[in-house]
């Protein structure tokens, strides 16, 4: 009688035990976890697989269907059936999101995901090679850079902790396969099936039949790869000359060494310098016109781009980057006391204030002291005569949004000093 033979190992399972394998840092897993076939495979592989790291499903419930509430109490039956921990996460959409529905629900999913990555935690999404190939495509057909062609990458960054694709090289042929071999049962969102979504319009009817004759999941996938490879090299190439081009606070250039850039490579270093602050990218088209309004800009014009909470505004020979409200004066904000004795302050920005800073401004007595913020009109005693605050800031080429972030120290009522360098 013949041996019978081994089955051959679960594409699924080897994928998930190769990244748990890569990534032994990510204490605490929390599937991101929508009730779909996908992610219903991605619990319940990593359940039976017997991983030891604490596993939680998390719900994001957008509220937007009639059957969003069935669909979260599915989730929380399907884990407990699985002994594994739950949350739910509501969210809601504005009335008229200027990115429209899809891409502001993806938005809000993924803020509420990373509220609950803490250090050491993992989010995992189940993502596959298929959502890759269609990720891939409308990159491609808004005209996206290889960053934005290299698709979805396996792991990044999510609020304190990490957001993992463990299945990002699977078919989502094998998905099914796994589902269908252990009878698992899902829901599915009745959103997936609206064409009027650019996803599944690709979906359903732009990759079946670019299927029909090319291995359309791998090849795309292959093309993602390679656009993320450039991607870091083009941006190993840039950052050294961005740190050349530092302007004279954090978050700005040197808008003369940006200008002295041949054209081809201004807008590239923008795009890298926006990233490196942390911030969402404009399209390109704007982006484009604010470089050329910089080029041909007389003397005291002043070119602003703004999008996603951000702007980008020019200032005496730099150019700054802001988030929205930024420098923005508050005149209802409260004085600060500074407690008697306390060697430091911390502002409610973050920012801490020390004694020693106090001393070099001048101030020796911490009696009666307070911090607060410029609200218009201020005078200060400086050389011997007493001038205007907003003067003194024009003098030190301090630009007009970031002077009512500028500690100023009173004592006793009077503005005694300001704390140039906070």
């Amino acid at each position: 009688m013949a041996p019978s033979r081994k089955p051959a190992p679960d594409p699924v399972e080897v994928a998930l035990t190769r990244f748990l394998e890569d990534h032994p840092h990510c204490a605490g897993l929390w599937v991101a976890f929508s009730g779909g076939r996908d992610s219903t495979v991605l619990l319940h592989a990593l359940a039976h697989l017997g991983c030891r790291r604490a596993l939680t499903a998390i719900h994001v419930h957008h509220g937007l269907h009639p059957l969003a509430d069935a669909q979260a109490d599915h989730c929380r039956r399907f884990a407990a059936a699985l002994g594994l921990g739950f949350e739910l996460r509501e969210v809601r959409l504005p009335g008229r999101p200027e990115q429209g529905v899809e891409g502001a629900a993806r938005r809000l999913r993924y803020q509420a995901l990373a509220q609950r990555a803490g250090a050491g935690d993992c989010v995992l999404t189940a993502h596959h090679a298929t959502d890759q190939a269609e990720t891939f495509l409308l990159a491609a057909l808004k005209g996206s850079g290889p960053a934005g062609l290299a698709a979805m990458p396996t792991m990044r960054r999510l609020g304190g902790g990490w957001l993992g694709r463990p299945l990002l090289e699977v078919p989502g042929e094998m998905l099914a396969a796994y589902a269908h071999r252990h009878g698992l049962r899902w829901v599915e969102d009745p959103s997936n099936q609206d064409t009027r979504f650019d996803r599944n319009f690709v979906r359903r009817d732009v990759l079946p039949v670019l299927s029909r004759r090319f291995p359309v999941a791998r090849r795309l996938g292959s093309a993602a790869r390679l656009q993320a490879d450039l991607a870091q090299v083009l941006d190993g190439l840039l950052d050294p000359l961005l740190d050349r081009l530092v302007g004279p606070v954090g978050d700005s250039l040197d808008l003369t060494g940006l200008l002295g850039q041949p054209e081809v490579r201004r807008s590239w270093l923008l795009r890298r310098f926006i990233v490196r602050a942390g911030g969402s990218l404009p399209r390109r088209e704007p982006l484009l016109e604010f470089l050329r309004q910089i080029a041909a800009a007389g003397e005291g014009a002043s070119p602003v781009l703004d999008w996603d909470g951000l702007s980008l505004r020019t200032y005496r020979g730099a150019l700054y980057l802001l988030k929205a409200g930024q420098g923005e004066p508050s005149p209802s904000r409260e004085a600060i006391d500074w407690p008697d004795g306390a060697a430091a302050l911390t502002l409610p920005d973050g920012r801490v204030l020390t004694a020693r800073q106090l001393q070099a401004a001048g101030v020796h007595s911490r009696r009666g002291v307070q911090i607060d913020f410029r609200r218009g009109g201020e005078t200060l005693r400086a050389g011997g005569l007493r001038r205007s605050l907003k003067t003194l800031m024009q003098e030190r080429g301090i630009p007009p949004w970031r002077r009512a972030e500028i500690p100023l120290v009173r004592v006793d009522g009077e503005l005694a000093a300001v704390l140039w360098d906070a």
